[in-house]
């Protein structure tokens, strides 16, 4: 045998780490074209709706049938790619993604266009899970970190980018070009099939498609309940209707994976406290950030009386904020405690929260823009070092369909605190006091403060959860 030479050694290491960098920049790029067409559609659907003489509520399917699907599929694709390789599913949603961007760019009819839609985020519902599983596997635990660091600052790009660069193609050319934009995913193909990974250790047990079935199905009454809840009310029929199809799912969900042999979500994941802890500290920040989030605008054009433009750059500290601090919090979160890191960034937000209800309803848009700077920089030291600790948390044979329900339940979580806040708020619009007794923001506006109780439940309990999980962590350590 040919004895290896430090020259060699040296050589094989920094090939290593080229290859690892391909792997990290590949899935980066694509996770930042699907966030960025998510939020340029977003911008374009009045547009889009004037072109096909579609109303409103018509329009809104647009984005609730993609909030749907993206959620139903994405535990289906970390289940099959255990199944049948991580590389494989995530280049099929590649693929489905970017034809349906092309055809989405020339359908002649609304229906097609809410078909080209769906698959958009079929597609798309491959990228975070499967793309991080791939990080996971073949990302030492030691650089993790500044690839998870990475992927977070794209998502903060594309969230930035997003509604400023669709605005613009919308306007100055046309909203066909934001499909046609997002099919330059398409390109990223070949690089693909030649840098990320062969399929590496598979999860052989058959896949039980009644239990995804029923998983997918109890997403869908979430989502949909979730989404009908501000306009219909918790008391209407499509509502109840909607949560009562979800615990009947739920149900039969339950059922399956006590009585099946080998049920759609391993059974080792349920077993792992800490795996389920991380997920629970992810459904409730994302919901307590995106709580927040969607009531700026309201708070903005209500009661300071600003202009969308002015809305949109009150925010935009906040995306920057994460697209910067992620990359290097993910390599700090290799070096020292990353939940410590995630307590931190909700403490922040917390306090952030706690401001926002208690005396910031009325402060002037700079302010409000301040305050969001540390909202950003809160969610950044979660988001990553979070994300670092749950692919420590997962085997290499169920890390697929791990971060395919942890993933499930960030966007779900979002919905959830997005339905909670707006409800909050519609609810608590003719009410004369506060519900905070020491409110101090502006006296006709108190319902805002209200609307904002939800995000700041959520962040303190994510709080509580984090602490019981770095408990357990000690407890495993020692």
């Amino acid at each position: 045998m040919k004895q290896q030479t430090p020259a060699t050694a040296v050589s094989m290491s920094a090939e290593k780490t080229r290859r690892e960098g391909w792997i990290v920049w590949i899935i980066a790029a694509t996770v930042f074209v699907s966030v960025t067409n998510t939020t340029m559609v977003n911008v374009a659907l009045p547009t889009i709706g004037d072109f096909f003489d579609a109303g409103p509520a018509r329009v809104g399917w647009l984005a609730t049938l993609y909030s749907l699907m993206f959620g139903i599929a994405t535990p289906f694709y970390g289940r099959l790619g255990d199944r049948y390789g991580l590389r494989r599913m995530f280049i099929i949603g590649m693929v489905v993604f970017g034809a349906s961007s092309l055809l989405a760019g020339i359908a002649p009819d609304f229906w097609l266009l809410l078909l080209c839609r769906v698959g958009q985020a079929v597609g798309s519902a491959a990228i975070p899970s499967l793309g991080i599983a791939m990080i996971t596997r073949t990302i030492p635990g030691d650089r993790r970190g500044a690839a998870m660091g990475l992927i977070g600052a794209c998502v903060g790009a594309g969230q930035a980018i997003g509604p400023t660069l669709g605005g613009a193609i919308t306007q100055f050319g046309s909203w066909r070009l934001v499909f046609l934009v997002s099919a330059v995913l398409l390109l990223l193909i070949p690089a693909s099939l030649k840098r990320l990974p062969g399929d590496m250790e598979r999860n052989a047990t058959p896949v039980d498609w009644l239990g995804g079935v029923t998983l997918g199905a109890a997403i869908a009454g979430v989502l949909l309940g979730i989404g009908n809840l501000d306009e219909n009310g918790l008391l209407s029929t499509v509502v109840l209707g909607s949560f009562g199809i979800s615990v009947l799912a739920i149900a039969a969900t339950v059922y399956r994976q006590r009585h099946v042999r080998f049920p759609f979500i391993e059974r080792s994941l349920l077993a792992n406290r800490r795996y389920v802890l991380l997920c629970l500290i992810g459904f409730l920040s994302m919901g307590g950030n995106i709580g927040a989030i969607i009531l700026a605008p309201f708070l903005l054009e209500q009661v300071n009386a600003v202009s969308t433009a002015v809305v949109g750059l009150v925010l935009l500290p906040q995306a920057v904020m994460v697209t910067f601090l992620s990359r290097p919090l993910g390599r700090l979160a290799d070096r020292y405690d990353a939940l410590k890191l995630v307590s931190i960034g909700l403490t922040i937000n917390l306090a952030v929260v706690a401001v926002l209800t208690s005396v910031a309803v009325g402060w002037s848009p700079i302010a409000l823009a301040g305050l969001f700077v540390f909202l950003g920089i809160g969610l950044a030291m979660i988001s990553a070092p979070l994300s670092v600790t749950l692919t420590r948390a997962v085997s290499g044979s169920t890390a697929g369909i791990g971060l395919g329900i942890y993933n499930m339940l960030f966007f779900v979580g979002g919905g959830f605190g997005a339905a909670s806040a707006t409800a909050l708020l519609s609810s608590r619009e003719s009410a004369s006091d506060a519900l905070l007794p020491f409110y101090a923001g502006a006296s006709q506006s108190s319902e805002f403060s209200d609307a904002y109780l939800y995000s700041l439940f959520a962040f303190a309990l994510a709080l509580v959860v984090t602490q019981i999980a770095r408990s357990t962590t000690q407890e495993a350590d020692t």
